[in-house]
């Protein structure tokens, strides 16, 4: 027995944003709560460095963490057998960002990269303030929108974001749930035709591209 997309995705479009709706009142004032907790991260990140920038990182992890276990196993679940697979995976990122990039003994601290942190701060800024607001977009109320810390997409995608802001070892290690994330909702989204499915797909495009620039550029400078 094989599985297509659809089958992994048994609702309509509607359903999926009556479940925020849902999920966002049910949850008050945790979207409030998330939301101040994202903007804390971006100026934290923005200004410190060293053992002060592990803050942010511990920040988004418990994001992480709550996505994963209230959202996905408790919320999404029952919609869709995936989302257990899916809650452990964002509980396993959390643990992950608070050990690698929180706990600094056992792996090294993370160190900014510049002080204009570039595309990072661009995508961090456009998780925080405009994804949410795309929703409306698709017809969606103001309370049914997704935001930072207690949404899936914009915790991933502000993460990608932060990721760049920093140099690290493991680094890569920390990037391989929010991209496969954002792949996995991109295609949800596009199944169920909503018209700003390309965000986070692209997302995995301009993370990747910054990632992989320096060394293609560095490479060719060699030739």
């Amino acid at each position: 027995m094989s599985y297509s997309l659809v089958d992994l995705i048994p609702f309509s479009r509607e359903t999926y944003f009556r479940l925020f709706e849902r999920y966002n009142i049910g949850v008050w004032p945790a979207p409030i709560i998330g939301l101040a907790m994202g903007l804390t991260a971006l100026f934290t990140a923005r200004r410190a460095d060293g053992w002060v920038l592990r803050a942010p990182f511990l920040l988004t992890a418990a994001c992480w963490i709550w996505v994963g276990w209230v959202f996905q196993i408790h919320w999404y679940a029952p919609l869709s057998w995936p989302g257990i697979y899916f809650g452990m995976g964002f509980v396993l990122q959390g643990v992950l960002m608070a050990v690698v990039l929180g706990w600094g003994p056992i792996l090294g601290s993370p160190e900014a990269t510049d002080r204009n942190h570039g595309p990072g701060l661009w995508i961090l800024l456009f998780a925080l303030a405009l994804q949410p607001l795309l929703g409306l977009l698709s017809g969606r109320p103001w309370y049914g929108l997704e935001v930072f810390g207690s949404a899936p997409d914009p915790t991933a995608l502000a993460t990608l974001g932060l990721l760049l802001m920093i140099r690290h070892p493991l680094r890569w290690l920390l990037s391989i749930i929010p991209l496969a994330w954002c792949l996995i909702s991109g295609a949800t989204l596009w199944v169920l035709s909503v018209p700003t499915w390309p965000v986070m797909p692209l997302a995995v495009v301009l993370y990747l591209g910054v990632i992989v620039w320096p060394w293609v550029s560095g490479r060719s400078q060699l030739e």
